[in-house]
């Protein structure tokens, strides 16, 4: 067993911590000697202890009274470079300086911290693997690191023709069961849920994670939703302001009205306006100064429109219907730019599957 071996058990155990460490990131670790797995340790909760942390402990309780011996001359690989600034835990390097590793193999920098440079002044021997795993295990984190703006992503469920707006109120949903199912773990993941007046006065949602196998995890926290809406001409009742969780109201006015007892966690985000609506750039320099890594925009055509324009979505995830609903019904994209979204000089294709009877595909912005 080699290198790749060991910080791939690292990466699933990081992955545990997938709906839980929001807005951290994920993170695993494992301790290694004589080439065997000694302790196991991940992010487990936002403000937990880290993982490094986590793996160390397991070997004090597994080894209670020769921990110290079991420790000296391990290796410990750790999916993230181990963190060297105090945060909402003290820094992990403090800690592995503790003990007398033979070698510690991170997966990927992290270019928030010097844990590294930290650890090899103190004498240590560390090695980065530069892995792509580890990268794509926090992948919105370092595109906020890098570009200074959270990771958007646009879930569209549309029908074969492209519509995406029943011309009859009568219907519902789009997609079947399985794709719907699917979306929840793209809720689950996301630090904040975007939508717009228009689909929580027409559609009656609750934009919240339900599934009950993500729900059931210990540390589970419901991402916030934001809904935009200028004239604040909202139905209150809707379950997406009833349920329980942060709720935010993106407007232009400088203050909500009066609200029924029992609505509790609302607050108000005012913007800019262009022209007649609200502007999309200003939330998101807004936003990006947040402690926000992941946006899930699920949205009407005007809103998508709004961000599609100018350039603010990073990836779309389209949920097709083999259905067509024909010209009376409304295309799922209201923007002034006319957008080739399979363009392949635009966009790259990532993902391309079935879903039960519908079509999941995801395009990136290059």
């Amino acid at each position: 067993m080699n290198d790749s071996f060991f910080i791939s058990e690292a990466i699933s155990l990081g992955l545990k911590g997938r709906f839980t460490v929001k807005p951290g990131v994920r993170v695993g670790c494992v301790i290694v000697k004589e080439n065997r797995i000694i302790g196991r340790g991940f992010y487990e909760k936002y403000g937990g202890s880290h993982a490094e942390i986590n793996a160390i402990n397991d070997v004090k309780k597994k080894y209670k009274t020769n921990y110290l011996s079991k420790l000296s001359g391990s290796d410990l690989f750790v999916t993230l470079e181990p963190c060297s600034k105090k945060g909402k835990t003290g820094a992990c390097v403090n800690e592995l300086k503790k003990y007398d590793f033979k070698r510690i193999v991170v997966g990927v920098k992290d270019p928030t911290q010097k844990g590294i440079n930290n650890l090899q002044r103190a004498g240590y021997e560390v090695k980065n693997l530069n892995n792509q795993q580890c990268q794509a295990l926090n992948e919105s984190f370092f595109h906020k690191v890098k570009f200074k703006k959270p990771f958007v992503r646009a879930k569209v469920a549309m029908s074969s023709d492209h519509k995406s707006v029943f011309a009859s109120k009568h219907r519902k949903w789009i997609t079947g069961i399985p794709a719907r199912n699917d979306v929840q773990t793209l809720r689950a993941e996301a630090d904040i849920i975007l939508t717009g007046a228009g689909t929580i006065n027409e559609d009656n949602p609750s934009m919240n994670v339900r599934s009950k196998k993500i729900i059931a995890n210990k540390n589970f926290i419901q991402p916030e939703r934001y809904v935009f809406s200028n004239s604040l001409k909202l139905n209150w009742s809707a379950p997406f302001f009833k349920l329980p969780g942060k709720k935010v109201v993106v407007t232009s006015k400088k203050s909500l009205p009066k609200l029924s007892q029992g609505m509790n966690d609302i607050s108000l985000m005012t913007l800019k306006k262009n022209s007649n609506s609200l502007s999309s750039k200003d939330f998101i320099k807004r936003i990006s100064k947040l402690n926000v890594n992941n946006i899930l925009i699920e949205a009407g055509p005007r809103l998508l429109g709004s961000f599609g324009d100018h350039d603010l979505v990073d990836e779309y995830i389209f949920y097709i219907s083999p259905e067509k609903l024909g010209d009376k019904a409304l295309h799922f994209y209201e923007g002034n730019k006319q957008l080739n979204f399979f363009d392949k000089k635009l966009f790259d294709i990532v993902e391309e599957t079935n879903i039960g009877k519908d079509k999941k595909i995801t395009l990136r912005k290059k």
